[in-house]
């Protein structure tokens, strides 16, 4: 039987309320970039968007894991909050070349949970 020396929970498992500031924007973030994805399936500038809708993946995924390091009190969230912060910042450049209300609201969560990042770490 495997016994793991560790435990995975966090070391305070009260949530700090700038803790849940940071996890609602990661998830907006995320929520925000795959509903932005989903709507440019079907617009007819599809080709130019190909390059906003890699980046809205890579940033809703890095979001997602982001918020679970911080939730889990990982010792290492500091390092994916950076790189977070970055992706968001490099969506929200992208995403806010392209015209709409998803586009807009991407670009809006993507700064907003850019932020939250950087004050995180």
């Amino acid at each position: 039987m495997f016994s793991p020396s560790y435990s995975t929970a966090p070391v305070n498992s009260e949530m700090l309320p700038r803790q849940q500031v940071l996890l609602d924007a990661l998830f907006t973030c995320a929520t925000a970039c795959n509903e932005f994805i989903a709507y440019s399936w079907n617009e007819p500038d599809l080709p130019s968007r190909a390059r906003s809708m890699r980046l809205g993946r890579d940033c809703a995924d890095l979001c997602q894991l982001a918020g679970v390091f911080v939730a889990r009190g990982s010792e290492h969230f500091r390092y994916i909050l950076r790189e977070c912060a970055e992706l968001c910042r490099a969506c929200a450049d992208e995403t806010t070349q392209h015209p709409g209300d998803l586009s807009r609201r991407c670009t809006e969560a993507c700064r907003m949970a850019e932020d939250a990042c950087r004050t995180s770490y």
